[in-house]
């Protein structure tokens, strides 16, 4: 249902460890999005109050503390919510950035 819109590729970078000097470690995939520059409040992993500076939907298992590059520029996920069918099926995520 929602893939129809995913019209736009991200590329997802998924952190999988960090190395010696703390810097996190990731690899990379492209991903099929759609993209809103949408500016709103949302709660971060440990609770605290962020402004969100865009937000896109997507069918992969992104996690906050991932980086997604998206027209030219890196966007650290903040917080995301995954969205269930009436079965409780995981459908697609919403993802803030």
């Amino acid at each position: 249902m929602i893939a129809d819109y995913l019209n736009q590729t991200a590329t997802w970078k998924r952190t999988v460890g960090l190395n010696e000097y703390g810097e996190p470690i990731t690899t990379s995939q492209t991903i099929k999005v759609r993209w809103e520059g949408k500016r709103r409040l949302v709660r971060d992993r440990q609770g605290q109050e962020v402004v969100s500076e865009a937000r896109f939907f997507c069918l992969e298992e992104v996690q906050p503390g991932d980086i997604v590059e998206y027209g030219g520029r890196e966007w650290p996920i903040i917080a995301v919510t995954e969205i269930p069918d009436l079965d409780g099926n995981i459908i697609y995520r919403e993802v803030a950035c």
